[in-house]
């Protein structure tokens, strides 16, 4: 999970234009962040670990986004440049990244960088169980978690096809009617558009059968409903 605004990062910095690389590498550090900068996103790889976003320009937005993902960078990915923000918000589009920023004004960036990465995480729900759903949606919202609910996979293709509305995280039910956890999991996982995105299966079913599900499926983790559900029930209980 993102830290809060004001905490000091780990920023990847990759972009062709060496005057917003450095710029932004000059802010973002003065600001007490640690930024790591190149023109060339292969030499990022080696600085993947404990960093929290990644900067890219019109030049090397495409190529880095795709290739630190890849290699298991799920930090936001935001495009950065002088362009109007129009423009940046059609490249973030195109190649798939979480956003925008504009460069300028520059003594402004660490504090709208703070704001952008800050945000709440973003969780989707999806179980065919309203009731369950919103349960388990009280406890996340209580978290400081921003929540979407989906009742079926249909529903959540729909949601997650959106850049504006698309999850960090799914808590996914296993059994549901016409496209069950499992399938909509490896839809997710095969497709390059969603590689951000983390898988939690979220269950009722034996251990062993869910273990042997998210193993199966490519899933992130599993959680039980019982524990989630039974600590609710506990802690607002009369």
């Amino acid at each position: 999970m993102l830290s809060s605004p004001g905490t000091a990062l780990k920023i990847l910095i990759c972009c062709e234009n060496e005057i917003v690389r450095d710029a932004a590498a000059l802010a973002l550090s003065g600001a007490g962040h640690q930024a790591v900068a190149s023109s060339d996103p292969f030499q990022l790889v080696d600085n993947l670990d404990g960093a929290l976003a990644l900067l890219v320009d019109a030049g090397r937005g495409r190529q880095a986004v795709a290739l630190l993902r890849d290699r298991g960078f799920n930090g936001r990915a935001l495009v950065i440049g002088v362009g109007v923000p129009g423009e940046l918000a059609r490249l973030a589009e195109e190649i798939d990244a979480d956003g925008f920023m504009p460069l300028d004004p520059l003594e402004d960036l660490p504090r709208r960088f703070g704001e952008v990465v800050g945000a709440r995480r973003r969780v989707l729900i999806v179980d065919d169980s309203e009731i369950v759903a919103r349960l388990l949606e009280e406890e996340l919202r209580g978290k400081g978690f921003q929540i979407r609910y989906a009742p079926d996979a249909e529903t959540a293709t729909s949601i997650i096809l959106k850049r504006e509305s698309r999850p960090d995280l799914i808590l996914l039910d296993i059994n549901m009617p016409r496209v069950n956890g499992p399938q909509f999991c490896r839809f997710v996982k095969k497709n390059d558009r969603f590689r951000g995105i983390k898988v939690i299966l979220c269950s009722g079913e034996a251990r062993e059968k869910v273990q042997a599900a998210a193993a199966e499926c490519g899933a992130d983790g599993y959680v039980f409903k019982d524990e989630l559900l039974g600590r609710w029930v506990a802690e607002n209980a009369d």
